[in-house]
């Protein structure tokens, strides 16, 4: 799992760094205003993302150790259907919008159609990844996730600098990098056995009855993660968006620790559990708790190596963004917690909480963003982000405490 884990950071370290390397260029051809809507355009994306993918890989993790090979075949292909028609139904509600207004959110109406399709192919895209993980193919894994997002990088480079195509140019680069992969991931899946297209109703329903409740969720989580944006780009102007993504994007380091870890993570978790003892449940929680301190210390180390580099990566006009590095990075870690504790709700098939704990720590957010953002202008919008991954993780604690008990206090069963 260690092993795995340092191979997904150094995937993840050159996939997470592609902002950072794009950042000198997208600042010096775009100016704060473009620099905001391409923001805006990444946080829709999410959205949609959320609700065609429906966390739908999950159900992969959750079947892999457990079935055969020609089972998980008919599993996925009944997993690319479900995304196939979603993502056919939403893209029709997307064409209405493109014939009905110029412009929404600060997007033109025609790039809306390209949400539903970017997300489906990326989705199966992540599928591909998913089986990579549990495959325990990491080195494979990686190829996969560096060079999509260094195919993206290359385009979006080359159409903005060579092409001044403003900030399209990473929405074309998102595009040809996901159509090329989507592609090279469906061949990879069908040749090694893992593809077969034979819609079954009993495999869509268990596929549906895991998923649906992650719609919610994933909506839910992409709300706490990405309205902020909007509602500074609503209260306060797409200036401020843009130095918030910024600074945003240095806290976000954090994260890449965090995905790295739990990719490794999950797998192992899922396999140890087949045979749940007290042994390996002890095991379990001791890691969790030296996971626990680590997140929190790196994301203070990070906190401070981003304020002393960040002049050295972006222009002068964006020197604004350092006051919001130390509160995302913080943001982050809390998720890290969070994201912990996902794979139990999996293990025992109660996803159905996860969508009611993401959904009411979003409201909860909604509400704290327009009231933060008030009072303490942009900066408030990276409080309410901390506040809210901090009640779901604390919600799905102790959902998970009292459904699947684990020995959080261990070191009392082993006194003399």
């Amino acid at each position: 799992m260690i092993r795995n884990a340092f191979t997904y950071l150094g995937s993840s370290i050159v996939n997470k760094a592609a902002p950072f390397l794009l950042l000198p260029f997208l600042t010096r051809f775009l100016g704060p205003a473009e620099f905001g809507a391409l923001s805006i355009f990444l946080v829709i994306n999410g959205l949609f993302f959320a609700v065609i993918g429906m966390g739908i890989h999950t159900n992969i993790s959750k079947n892999f150790f457990a079935s055969s090979r020609s089972e998980l075949a008919v599993l996925i292909g009944n997993m690319l259907f479900v995304l196939g028609a979603g993502s056919l139904l939403i893209l029709l509600l997307c064409l209405g919008v493109a014939l009905t207004t110029e412009q929404f959110l600060s997007i033109p109406a025609e790039l809306w159609l390209v949400f539903p399709i970017l997300s489906f192919m990326m989705m199966v895209n992540t599928i591909n990844l998913t089986l990579l993980r549990n495959e325990g193919k990491a080195y494979v894994y990686a190829g996969f996730e560096v060079s999509n997002t260094s195919l993206s990088v290359a385009v979006t480079v080359i159409l903005l600098a060579g092409f001044n195509f403003g900030w399209y140019s990473q929405v074309v680069g998102l595009l040809v990098a996901n159509t090329v992969f989507f592609v090279v991931a469906l061949l990879s899946i069908w040749r090694r056995g893992y593809l077969k297209f034979s819609v079954r109703k009993g495999v869509i329903q268990s596929i549906l009855q895991l998923s649906l409740p992650l719609i919610p969720h994933a909506l839910g989580g992409v709300v706490i993660a990405v309205s902020d944006r909007i509602f500074i780009e609503r209260m306060v102007g797409l200036e401020a968006v843009a130095l918030y993504s910024i600074g945003y994007s240095f806290g976000m380091i954090v994260g890449l620790f965090i995905d790295a870890f739990v990719k490794a993570w999950t797998p192992w978790f899922f396999k140890v559990l087949q045979v749940p003892v007290d042994k390996v449940k002890r095991d379990v929680v001791r890691y969790t708790y030296g996971y626990f301190a680590g997140v929190f210390v790196l994301a203070g180390v990070i906190a401070l190596v981003s304020v002393i580099i960040l002049p050295y990566v972006v222009h002068k006009s964006f020197s604004g963004a350092v006051d919001y590095i130390f509160w995302i990075s913080m943001g982050c870690a809390v998720q890290g917690v969070y994201k912990i504790f996902f794979p139990y709700l999996v293990y025992i098939n109660e996803t159905s909480f996860l969508a009611v704990s993401t959904v009411l720590s979003a409201i909860i957010n909604l509400i704290l963003n327009y009231v933060f953002i008030q009072y303490f202008g942009a900066i408030g919008a990276a409080y309410s982000t901390l506040f809210s991954y901090a009640l779901s993780a604390v919600l799905v604690f102790h959902y998970q405490s009292r459904r699947f008990p684990m020995p959080w206090a261990f070191w009392k069963a082993i006194r003399p």
